[in-house]
């Protein structure tokens, strides 16, 4: 345990150090073009909520049934995680970040530069952004009465099911705008992570 917390604490503490003034990816980040960038940002919003949240760590044990496919199988802490990871697509989108000690921090945004070209798709964004956390937000809740991620994606559990598909969907859904997002501003050579369990649901059982 003691190991595993060390571990840990080391990561966080290497990403924190990565995106700080100086850092390395925060440097990388700001030597692009302003385009790269951008594509930079989407590429990675998009993948996050789609290939990598919305099917691998999703989708894919909703369809096994299987709770040792959930994103943090021996914490039983995968709503708070799911939660985040939407959230943290949230954050980058709209520019702010909410502190732990309650104050905020807030910058330029893609949100506003979009609300610059199309003030109706950044809407649309903002408004599939908060259907996904409204629905992350569920999970959160069923976890709190006992039915956590690997209760949920249970096999015959309907309402559990029902549940982690509509935060599924949301998640697709807000990806369609953030390809529509990424037209808008004439981006080009984007390619956002798919999966199995979205795009080929047969080839998982394979």
């Amino acid at each position: 345990m003691v190991a595993a917390t060390d571990l840990l604490i080391s990561d966080l503490e290497e990403m924190a150090n990565n995106w700080k003034v100086g850092g390395d990816a925060r440097v990388a980040l700001l030597e692009q073009s302003p385009e790269e960038g951008l594509s930079t940002i989407l590429t990675g919003m998009g993948s996050l909520a789609y290939g990598e949240l919305g099917g691998e760590r999703t989708k894919l044990g909703l369809m096994l049934h299987d709770p040792e496919e959930e994103h943090d199988c021996f914490s039983d802490n995968t709503h708070w995680s799911h939660y985040y990871d939407a959230k943290g697509i949230k954050n980058v989108y709209l520019g702010e970040y909410h502190r732990v000690d309650g104050s905020w921090l807030k910058g330029a945004s893609l949100s506003k530069l979009v609300a610059t070209q199309n003030p109706e798709l950044d809407s649309e964004m903002q408004q599939k952004l908060n259907n996904t956390e409204a629905a992350a937000q569920a999970m959160v809740d069923a976890a709190s009465q006992g039915q956590t991620f690997d209760v949920l994606i249970a096999m015959n559990n309907t309402k559990g099911n029902q549940l982690i598909q509509t935060f599924v969907d949301s998640l697709v859904d807000e990806t369609r705008t953030t390809e529509s997002i990424i037209h808008q501003l004439d981006l080009q050579g984007i390619a956002l992570e798919g999966s199995d369990s979205l795009d080929n649901p047969s080839a998982v059982f394979e």
